[in-house]
């Protein structure tokens, strides 16, 4: 119930931005006399939309992540360790090119 309180509201998120953005153009287009300013504003709400849908997005897999962790009996909050690179072994490298 949490996670759908927290991102069932995403497509009005959406809708509402992409809105606010043409409505907020169209009104400067008829202060200013122009005609091209609600489109802009149609763009800038698009991106501030889909922008809020990626972040929602990293943030539900941030959020089941930790949610797997917690069934599998791990802290999920602790400071996880750092994977550093392994270096290749000699015997896989191909030193013999011709």
């Amino acid at each position: 119930m949490k996670a759908f309180g927290r991102y069932g509201s995403l497509g009005f998120e959406l809708l509402g931005s992409i809105a606010v953005g043409y409505y907020g153009g169209s009104w400067l287009d008829r202060k200013l006399g122009t005609r091209w300013i609600a489109f802009v504003g149609f763009l800038v709400g698009c991106y501030a939309g889909f922008r809020a849908l990626y972040k929602a997005s990293k943030r539900m897999q941030r959020d089941i992540e930790n949610e797997e962790a917690l069934e599998r009996g791990e802290d999920p909050w602790a400071n996880k360790p750092r994977v550093e690179p392994r270096d290749e072994p000699e015997e896989s490298r191909d030193d013999n090119r011709s």
